[in-house]
């Protein structure tokens, strides 16, 4: 069930992949070592090898997106030359990040969210504020250069951003498709910029 691309990784790398693509496709439930094991053609024991639990995947799989994520926002801020190029910026990472763990992180952040687990919890919940943080900043950036509407909550737009992302993933999960989740990330960011931009 290893595709091509998925077939030259690493061991500890497929298990990762695999797991967020169970996560995913069949949900919390089924993400076993078992099920992995079985994709991989290996023995759950083999699992045990790389990471010393299941949780240990998991918290593998959101601390790679969560850094990923927040690196890109700061590369966003001191690459883009305009905010609309920064948040231009920040989005496509935030996509190509989201396309690379198959919206893993997002579909843990809506099961997660139902869970008694406090730790993966904060460590979603800090990631979620921080992050809005950083887009928030770009947006009281933008409002004082008048390039975006200064009657909007930069807080209230940087969730309509994650928002936006997170519906985005959740239409692709229940639509059982597969591709990518974003198909046009370039309609997506316009979509996502009609009405905050001032023309």
């Amino acid at each position: 069930m290893v595709t091509q691309k998925i077939e030259k990784l690493s061991t500890r790398e497929k298990i990762i992949k695999i797991g967020a693509e169970i996560i995913v496709k069949e949900g919390l439930r089924k993400f076993t070592a078992k099920n992995i094991a079985d994709k991989l053609g290996i023995t759950d024991a083999a699992i045990f090898k790389h990471f010393k639990s299941m949780d240990s995947i998991i918290l593998e799989i959101i601390n790679r997106y969560v850094s990923r994520c927040s690196q890109s926002a700061i590369e966003a801020v001191n690459r883009g030359k305009t905010v609309k190029e920064k948040l231009e910026l920040l989005l496509r990472s935030h996509i190509d990040v989201l396309e690379e763990t198959r919206g893993a992180v997002p579909v843990l952040c809506f099961e997660l969210s139902r869970s008694e687990d406090v730790k993966f919890k904060n460590i979603l919940n800090e990631f979620v504020e921080n992050y809005k943080r950083e887009i928030s900043k770009i947006i009281e950036e933008g409002q004082k250069e008048g390039s975006i509407k200064k009657y909007l909550d930069p807080e209230d737009v940087a969730m309509f951003f994650i928002g936006s992302i997170q519906a985005k993933v959740f239409a692709y999960v229940i639509s059982k498709r597969d591709g990518k989740i974003i198909e046009d990330p370039d309609q997506f960011i316009s979509m996502v910029f009609y009405g905050i931009i001032e023309k």
